[in-house]
C-alpha cells in the first residue's frame, strides 16, 4: 500500500509541472495589446515564478530585454539581456543534467536553452542598445561576442546553417565606426555570404553601403567574389560618407509565431519502427512522419500504440507588415527588410523534428512499459482497488505528456533598416507603420532628433502588435 501511494503521488507530483508556455502568451498578450509595453514588464515581474519558472531563467530576460529595448530603456535592456547570455552561455558549456527527468516527464523539466535565431535577435538587440547609447566601446565589445556565438552555431552542426546576414552587417557598421577598416570588411563581406545562405534577399541598399566600403579600402576583388550584381553607383553610402553624419532607422514589424500544440499518434516497436501521423492544421489534411526506432530496455518486440505532444507553430495576426519614413517633411525612405524571424522559427523547427520526435517517442514508449511493470508489482488482488489505481497511473502517466512550447514571446516577424543620411542639427522623423495592403496602421514621430556631426544615430519603430 505504501509503494502505491508512493508511485501515485510521485506521478501527480510530476504532473503538476505543467508547461508554463501554454499560459505565458495567453497571460501576457492582452496586457500588452490593452496596456502597453509598460504593464507587460509590470506583470511579468509580478508573476515571474508563475509563468516563467527557473527552468525558463534565459526566456525570462529575454523577453524583458526585447521589451525595455522597446520602451527605449537601453541600460534596462542591456542588463537583461546580459543575464540572458550568462544562462545560455553557462547552459552551452555544461553537459545535460536534466536528462533522466525528461525522460520520466517531459522536455519542459529541462533547462531552456534557446534557439539559434533567439541568440542571434539577443546580440543584435543588444548591440543596438550600445549605439543608441552613443557607446561604440562596449558596441564592439558586443560585436565580438556576437562572432564568437555565431560561430559556435555554425560549427555545431555543419549541416545547419546558423548565420545571419543583418548581426553581419551591423557588426561592420561598429567596426567601421571604431576605425577598424580590416575587421569592418571581413564583416560586411562575411554579411553578403550569409544573406545568400539565409531566407531574406541582400536588400538593396545593403548591398551598396557594402560595395562601397569595400571599394573606399581597395578590396574590389572581394566584390566580384561573393556573387552579386555590382552596384554601379553609391550614392546614398556616398552621402553619408561626405556629410559625415546619418540617421539609423530600424523598425520591428508584426508579432512572430508561438508554439502550439499538437497531437500525434502512431505505433512504435522497439528496435523497429516509429510511425506517427496527426492533422495538418495548416492544410487539413493528415501529416505523418516513420523513422527507425531504437531498441527500449525491457520493451520487448512488442508494438506500442503512443500518443505523443509535438510544437506546432501558429502565426499570429500581423497588422504591421513593412514602413514607410519621412524626414524633415520631404526626405523620404523605405526601409528594407534584413530579417525573417518566422522564417528562422520555420527552418529551426524542420531542421529538429526528427531528433524531437525521435526523442519524444522514446520517452514515451519508456515511461508506458515502467508504468505497466509499476502496476503489475503494486497488484493488491482487490479488482475494484487495482482498477481505480491502474486507471490513476495511466491518467497520470497520459498527462505527464506536453510538448516543449517555449520560445521568446516580444520577437518581431520581420526587422528593417534604412540608412538616412542629414546634416548636422535637429530634424523630424514620422514613420508610418504600413500592412500588407499597403495601408497605414500606426503612426511614429520623433520630434527634435539631435544628430551631432559624424554621428550615426539610431531610431527604432516596434510595431510589433
Amino acid at each position: 500500500m505504501k509503494r502505491l501511494i508512493l508511485l501515485l503521488s510521485v506521478l501527480f507530483m510530476l504532473c503538476s509541472c505543467a508547461n508554463k508556455a501554454m499560459t505565458r502568451y495567453e497571460t501576457l498578450a492582452p496586457t500588452y495589446e490593452k496596456k502597453g509595453i509598460e504593464a507587460t514588464i509590470k506583470q511579468i515581474d509580478k508573476e515571474k515564478k508563475d509563468l516563467y519558472g527557473e527552468k525558463s531563467a534565459f526566456l525570462y530576460h529575454f523577453d524583458l530585454g526585447a521589451l525595455y529595448h522597446y520602451k527605449g530603456d537601453y541600460q534596462k535592456s542591456i542588463e537583461h539581456f546580459e543575464k540572458a547570455e550568462k544562462v545560455y552561455d553557462e547552459l552551452f558549456t555544461r553537459s545535460v543534467t536534466n536528462e533522466a527527468a525528461a525522460v520520466l516527464t517531459n522536455d519542459n523539466v529541462r533547462p531552456y536553452r534557446a534557439r539559434p535565431f533567439e541568440i542571434i535577435v539577443m546580440h543584435q538587440y543588444q548591440i543596438m542598445n550600445y549605439l543608441a547609447q552613443k557607446n561604440v566601446e562596449d558596441a564592439l565589445v558586443e560585436v565580438k561576442r556576437a562572432q564568437i556565438a555565431l560561430d559556435a552555431l555554425y560549427q555545431k552542426d555543419n549541416d545547419k546553417v546558423n548565420d545571419n546576414g543583418f548581426l553581419r552587417y551591423l557588426c561592420g557598421i561598429v567596426y567601421e565606426m571604431a576605425g577598424e577598416d580590416d575587421d569592418a570588411a571581413i564583416a560586411y563581406i562575411k554579411a553578403a555570404k550569409a544573406f545568400k545562405e539565409g531566407n531574406v534577399d541582400m536588400p538593396k541598399e545593403v548591398w551598396e553601403f557594402i560595395c562601397e566600403y569595400l571599394t573606399r579600402v581597395g578590396r574590389t576583388a572581394d566584390i566580384s567574389s561573393l556573387g552579386y550584381k555590382p552596384v554601379s553607383s553609391t550614392p546614398k553610402a556616398d552621402d553619408v560618407r561626405k556629410m559625415g553624419q546619418e540617421i539609423v532607422l530600424v523598425g520591428y514589424a508584426g508579432h512572430s509565431p508561438i508554439l502550439t500544440e499538437m497531437k500525434m499518434s502512431g505505433t512504435f516497436v522497439s528496435g523497429g519502427s516509429m510511425y506517427l501521423s496527426a492533422k495538418d492544421g495548416a492544410s487539413g489534411g493528415r501529416a505523418s512522419i516513420s523513422v527507425s526506432a531504437p531498441i527500449i530496455p525491457n520493451a520487448g518486440s512488442e508494438t506500442f500504440h503512443i500518443s505523443v505532444a509535438f510544437p506546432e507553430k501558429k502565426v499570429l495576426r500581423q497588422k504591421a507588415h513593412h514602413f514607410f519614413a519621412k524626414v524633415d517633411n520631404s526626405l523620404k525612405a523605405m526601409p528594407e527588410r534584413v530579417m525573417d524571424v518566422d522564417a528562422e522559427l520555420t527552418k529551426n523547427m524542420d531542421e529538429e523534428t526528427p531528433n524531437t520526435l525521435l526523442r519524444t517517442a522514446i520517452r514515451v514508449v519508456t515511461r508506458t512499459v515502467a508504468a505497466q511493470i509499476a502496476k503489475e508489482k503494486t497488484q493488491t488482488g482487490n479488482g475494484l482497488f487495482d482498477l481505480v489505481k491502474n486507471v490513476g497511473v495511466d491518467i497520470a502517466q497520459s498527462q505527464l505528456e506536453q510538448a516543449d512550447l517555449r520560445i521568446g514571446l516580444f520577437m518581431p516577424n520581420y526587422m528593417y533598416i534604412t540608412r538616412i543620411p542629414v546634416e548636422a542639427g535637429e530634424h523630424s522623423l514620422n514613420v508610418k507603420a504600413i500592412d500588407r495592403n499597403n495601408q497605414p496602421v500606426d503612426d511614429f514621430n520623433f520630434n527634435k532628433v539631435k544628430v551631432e556631426k559624424g554621428q550615426k544615430r539610431f531610431l527604432f519603430v516596434p510595431a510589433i502588435d
